[in-house]
């Protein structure tokens, strides 16, 4: 394939790739997993981030696979240069084996110190075949990209074996590697994102109940609630009527758990509520630490009281 038929189908890709990430934001009232027909499904196609959907392994010289499928087109230089003997080889498995159906591309772009040999094979599982077929094998290749069209079969893997260079050193760069494949496999295995009519967020729920609501496991660095919810303040003002602890101790056997705290029933049934619960254990806080402040008094008070009592006892 020449320059001029490549760069078209290059460019088309990315483009598709582009409307794939704007679809994510203007998309409402559905699930957003693009299907067969959704340009949003090259974007898996693309290899994209395959280092992260799929098991990719590497033999022979070192290279950022991170850097290689971050879709950023940035060059990766490979450790050392690749021989015949120990090839840079890249191997992708674990793909959804979609039949090509004789309409799929693959191939590579670089930037400088291009691969000038190399050879591209595909694992065919259809109907049972299960061996590794020849894609391409080029020597003496001069150009910063090569793309050719894949045979027609399903393949669950994929492998790239780059045996020289044009570096000064033998050494080779990698920009991005591609599989495109015109199925449009499915870009996403589950649930990605939805944005329902209501301004409801759902990630991992097609159902979402709240303005954000996740199907599994936040990590964050800092969660900051703002909040209406009066801050329990008040206990410390003169006025308060603390609670007696004869009357805490008699509502606790009774209910198994503190006044004004929500049941473990409850809890199971409505969830959480970050906010109102922290603010209820400050209270509680508050209050038993009043409690041991009235505590302390009355245990000093009763301190000069058996100091006065001794006195009195020694004197006589």
């Amino acid at each position: 394939m020449n320059q001029l038929t490549l760069r078209p189908i290059v460019c088309f890709a990315m483009f598709l790739h582009c409307l794939s990430q704007v679809s994510l934001n203007a998309q409402t009232s559905s699930v957003i997993i693009p299907s067969n027909i959704s340009t949003g499904s090259l974007e898996k196609n693309l290899l994209f981030y395959a280092n992260k959907r799929y098991q990719v392994t590497r033999q022979g010289p070192n290279i950022a696979l991170d850097v290689l499928f971050d879709g950023r087109f940035q060059p990766t230089e490979s450790s050392t240069a690749p021989t015949s003997a120990q090839p840079l080889e890249i191997l992708v498995e674990n793909l959804p084996p979609q039949h090509t159906q004789q309409g799929a591309w693959i191939g590579w772009s670089s930037r400088n110190w291009i691969p000038t040999s190399f050879k591209i094979e595909g694992y065919n599982v259809y109907n049972g075949v299960n061996q590794w077929v020849t894609v391409a094998n080029v020597t003496n290749h001069s150009q910063r990209h090569y793309m050719v069209k894949m045979p027609g079969g399903s393949f669950s893997k994929l492998r790239f074996s780059f045996y020289t260079a044009s570096g000064t050193d033998g050494r080779m760069q990698l920009s991005q590697l591609f599989y495109i494949h015109p199925e449009a496999v499915q870009s996403y295995d589950g649930v990605m994102v939805k944005y329902d009519a209501s301004g409801n967020v759902g990630i991992g729920t097609a159902t979402p109940q709240a303005k954000l609501a996740v199907n599994g496991n936040i990590l964050a660095k800092e969660v900051k609630v703002k909040t209406d919810i009066t801050v329990p303040d008040y206990v410390f003002e003169s006025g308060y009527e603390l609670p007696a602890l004869t009357d805490i101790e008699a509502y606790v056997k009774e209910n198994k758990h503190l006044p004004e705290i929500p049941s473990a029933k409850d809890i199971e049934k409505d969830g959480l509520d970050l906010a109102e619960m922290n603010l209820l254990l400050l209270k509680k806080v508050e209050e038993l630490t009043l409690h041991l402040i009235e505590k302390e008094k009355n245990e000093r008070l009763q301190d000069e009281r058996i100091e006065r009592l001794e006195r009195q006892l020694g004197n006589r």
